[in-house]
């Protein structure tokens, strides 16, 4: 049994039913799961947590939402070293903004791994132009992280 920390940068609900989606497909195979659209250092750091998977959709120019910016940005300054510990990255975005596409994820992806996380599988991105049902398109990525990062 497994613990996952989920942080989630959402704008308009569909990232975190995506995490929401994770968590209860984490919980059905016996791990634990948190998902937090308040992400901070503090709770990266109080849990026991065995990985991280972070959801996050693409904002603007390839910005990070402004719930799960902070904790970009003192995973940045604080600098908590990760130590091998397995993440994974689910990144939503629309492939109309060809060069920002996902770029969100793409740089909490980077950041996990300055600070010595292992990425297992990589990132997957879900493109808003090509499905309707982006729980289902990361569910079947999961499964992949789940049996190597876990």
């Amino acid at each position: 049994m497994a613990r996952v920390y989920i942080p989630v940068g959402t704008v308009s609900g569909t990232a975190k039913a995506v995490a929401e989606a994770c968590a209860a497909a984490l919980r059905t195979e016996g791990h634990q799961a948190q998902v937090d659209t308040e992400a901070s250092i503090d709770a990266l750091n109080s849990g026991d947590w065995d990985a991280i998977l972070v959801v996050t959709a693409t904002t603007g120019r390839g910005d990070i939402p402004s719930n799960l910016s902070p904790f970009y940005v003192d995973l940045r300054e604080q600098a908590p070293l990760q130590n091998g510990r397995p993440f994974g990255v689910i990144c939503l975005g629309d492939s109309s903004y060809d060069m920002t596409f996902c770029q969100a994820g793409a740089l909490m992806e980077a950041r996990f791994i300055e600070l010595q996380g292992k990425a297992p599988v990589p990132r997957v991105t879900i493109d808003a132009t090509e499905t309707q049902t982006p729980d289902d398109d990361a569910l079947f990525w999961l499964k992949e992280w789940m049996e190597e990062a876990l």
